[in-house]
């Protein structure tokens, strides 16, 4: 067992009218149903298009956010979380609809944890997991206070992996921003595609600079972690519009696309600081592709 020292929050808004808000969002996290909260974590403006229509979201929550509760420790260890431990709210009266959430956490023993994720609706309307309706406001007439986002599991090696999650946010440094695509492939040990996905023009504004983005990206051929080795993931570019990427997050669903939300997790790659270089098709630039780092995040018993 072993205490959170980083928390991650990503989001997506709802791309339908008046779903952004200038109101802030709360990130809530509870014991157990513990008298007190161990974060009550409220996100200031940042250089990203905040909790904008179609936008996506990335943010940090380290050790020091969290409060020191007696006989708890300074953060929380997951295993200590129930089903109701995890909230997020509103602070104003200006409605907010999300489409997708994802919170996770690494602990000080390095362990990567999938907390708790509600993907964008797919498939049939009113799938349990999934935002179907929900939107925040302090008004009444509006939404609720809060939520609780969806619990979801580790994935160990053999959880079979049919759906991915990406997500990434670009550099705040000049030119850093592309209007080129990027592409994802994913090839087993055993010389197997198991993704060749190009990420579409969304409605968020894909690869500009300062700004996060959140993508699923369909599977092929269903794979686990086990089947992968330190080459498999790759990552490249489609055109000389150079970019030069901030953070980059990958992880495996259990569900695919239209199915249940899932069950488990698997987190695949883990680059809170980017140090690839820049990708460009020019050599002058940057490279065309680079691998990208498999996570060796193994669950300590």
């Amino acid at each position: 067992m072993s205490d959170l020292k980083t928390v991650w929050f990503g989001m997506l808004t709802d791309d339908s009218d008046d779903s952004g808000t200038d109101s802030s969002i709360v990130l809530i996290i509870n014991v157990r149903g513990g008298r007190f909260d161990v974060l009550h974590r409220t996100f200031p403006d940042t250089e990203q298009n905040d909790q904008e229509q179609g936008q996506a979201n990335l943010y940090e929550i380290t050790e020091d956010d969290f409060e020191p509760q007696p006989f708890v420790g300074s953060t929380v260890d997951p295993q200590d979380l129930n089903a109701s431990s995890i909230r997020i709210g509103i602070r104003g009266d200006d409605m907010w609809r999300p489409k997708s959430v994802f919170i996770w956490g690494e602990q000080k023993d390095g362990l990567i944890v999938p907390l708790a994720l509600n993907t964008e609706l797919q498939g049939d309307v009113g799938i349990a997991g999934q935002l179907v309706g929900v939107a925040l406001s302090t008004d009444s007439g509006e939404g609720k206070l809060s939520f609780a986002p969806a619990r979801v599991q580790l994935g160990d090696q053999t959880v079979v992996i049919r759906r991915l999650l990406i997500l990434l946010t670009t550099a705040d440094v000049d030119n850093a921003g592309t209007d080129d695509d990027i592409a994802l492939q994913i090839t087993t040990a055993d010389g197997r595609v198991a993704v060749d996905h190009v990420f579409p023009d969304t409605s968020q504004d894909d690869l500009e600079r300062a700004q996060a983005n959140l993508y699923f990206a369909s599977v092929d051929i269903p794979f686990t972690r086990a089947e992968l080795n330190a080459d498999s993931i790759r990552l490249s570019i489609k055109g000389n519009d150079a970019w030069v990427p901030a953070r980059l997050f990958l992880f495996g669903l259990s569900e695919p696309e239209g199915g249940q939300p899932p069950e488990f997790v698997v987190p695949l790659v883990h680059l809170p600081t980017w140090s690839l270089g820049t990708l460009s098709t020019d050599t002058g630039e940057g490279q065309e592709s680079v691998v990208l780092p498999l996570l060796d995040n193994i669950i300590l018993l």
